[in-house]
């Protein structure tokens, strides 16, 4: 008696497939993708004691990728026929048919295949004319059979009906039908979510530019956080995201940074670095209540004496910020829609700014977050300071004047504080700590310039429509701090005083 597996699978080839992973994954990413789970697959099926062939979908384009899967398959490789999906499936199962008592038509960018459900399925032919592994999504992985049934003219593919209706076709038709196992394919982000969770209840918390925040329980029900790092604004690269593991393994001793579990550069699904950690109960900073406790919290990560240094130095902090803002903003300079009266006034800030000084050395180090708006904090019965994607070694008054400006404050809430309120957390924070107010106050307008810079890059990042993530949220900000009134504003309470001209 012969059995034999059909492989159905698309040859792998960039630009083509995985479309609906595209806001996520790039052309490179979703091609190693594709390819991983056609290899991972064929492994298994390798496994079993039955024949295969694989029915492959060609691309137009394949010619350049062709050798990278020549020599995989040691087993009859035919080309599909047919105008569409239930087409090509069912004219692959009669020609097997002709030689084979049974086949089991397998998809190829399934995540859980095993060679024991292959088996299942061909011993439950005995009893039933079709056997059928579902999808989670309504689909299915794998169809099986031992005389052809015509169970796909008709039926619409990607969407969650396709498995109701193929069974129902098959029952009208007077055939015995049989589900067993339930499969998992990838075909969006929450799919490679869930493989490197190995759970599906699991939330989206929030994103940012360059991060993706999941909420999930682990094997003893404790909440956590899932970290995923997409970009780092360290060209740090993939490390990025173990840079970020050290800063918070660092600092766990403060008692006011989420603990941290563990992390990953890259993983079976998924070719982003990404974090586990603690998830922590509260709201954000409310500027209007919480600035005592920001100061206290802020105190304590200032005050901590590091002891593994393996974080990047401003040894020379002014001069390391302005190089910054340089490079942020050369991407608006380049650009073609770049607004400018926007471009000269921000290179009237550069200019003021470079002639305060940029040569002086670092002082009083501590380690400082850089990045402090109202959501960095958590505020519940017990506080802290989350995201700590950008930690150096540079000076408390760069972390405190970050928190004060406007383009902090302003950039997830309406908040602009006034003098009597900066004073206010000025001084609660010298209860713990000594800073340099004329230092700060210099801090203060490079901050606002690392603001409005940024700004700057991002609005041309915006303009890219194949950018993965946008958050409208931000862009309305992006807006603002770029307008003419609001960079009169900055000019007028951060740069005027030091303007020589």
């Amino acid at each position: 008696m012969k059995e034999t597996i059909i492989y159905f699978t698309r040859i792998p080839s960039r630009g083509y497939g995985k479309n609906r992973l595209k806001n996520f994954l790039n052309e490179e990413q979703r091609y190693e993708l594709n390819k991983n789970l056609i290899l991972n697959n064929y492994k298994i099926l390798k496994e079993c004691k039955y024949n295969i062939c694989v029915y492959y979908n060609q691309a137009d384009n394949l010619d350049e990728t062709q050798a990278d899967i020549d020599g995989i398959f040691d087993c009859p490789m035919k080309k599909q026929i047919g105008k569409n999906l239930g087409a090509k499936m069912y004219s692959s199962i009669c020609k097997e048919l002709e030689e084979a008592n049974k086949v089991v038509l397998v998809g190829s960018d399934l995540t859980n295949l095993s060679k024991e459900l292959i088996t299942e399925c061909f011993e439950l032919l005995d009893i039933y004319d079709l056997v059928v592994s579902p999808t989670e999504d309504g689909g299915y992985g794998i169809i099986a059979m031992k005389e052809p049934i015509d169970v796909f003219s008709g039926i619409t593919y990607s969407n969650e009906f396709v498995l109701e209706n193929t069974i129902n076709i098959a029952l009208r038709s007077g055939y015995t039908c049989k589900t067993i196992g339930i499969l998992r394919d990838i075909d969006v982000r929450e799919d490679i979510v869930r493989e490197e969770l190995g759970t599906d209840k699991f939330e989206m918390l929030g994103f940012g530019e360059y991060n993706l925040n999941y909420k999930y329980l682990d094997k003893d029900k404790n909440p956590l956080v899932y970290r995923i790092n997409m970009k780092s604004q360290m060209d740090l690269g993939i490390k990025q995201i173990e840079y970020e593991y050290k800063a918070l393994k660092e600092l766990e001793g403060t008692k006011v940074v989420p603990k941290v579990c563990s992390y990953s550069l890259k993983s079976k699904y998924m070719p982003y670095g990404s974090l586990k950690m603690q998830y922590l109960e509260g709201r954000p900073l409310d500027y209007d209540k919480d600035m005592n406790i920001a100061a206290y919290l802020l105190s304590k990560i200032h005050n901590h004496k590091v002891v593994n240094d393996t974080f990047i130095h401003a040894d020379k902090p002014f001069k390391s910020m302005f190089n910054e803002f340089t490079s942020m903003f050369s991407h608006y300079q380049q650009w073609d829609k770049k607004d400018t009266k926007v471009e000269k006034t921000i290179e009237k800030f550069l200019q003021i700014a470079k002639e305060s000084g940029l040569d002086a050395d670092i002082e009083n180090q501590c380690i400082i977050n850089t990045e402090l708006n109202n959501r960095n904090f958590i505020i519940g019965e017990k506080s802290y300071i989350i995201d700590w994607e950008k930690p150096i070694i540079g000076e408390c008054e760069q972390d405190l004047a970050h928190f004060l400006v406007p383009t902090t404050t302003n950039w997830k809430t309406e908040k602009i504080l006034d003098k009597d309120e900066i004073e206010n957390f000025l001084n609660e924070y010298s209860k713990f700590r000594y800073f340099d107010t004329v230092k700060l106050n210099k801090y203060l307008m490079f901050n606002t310039l690392r603001g409005v810079t940024w700004c700057s890059m991002a609005k041309v990042e915006y303009s890219d429509e194949s950018r993965a993530l946008k958050n409208d949220e931000t862009l309305v900000k992006i807006n603002k701090f770029l307008s003419k009134d609001f960079l009169d504003y900055l000019y007028e309470g951060f740069y005027k005083f030091f303007d020589k001209k």
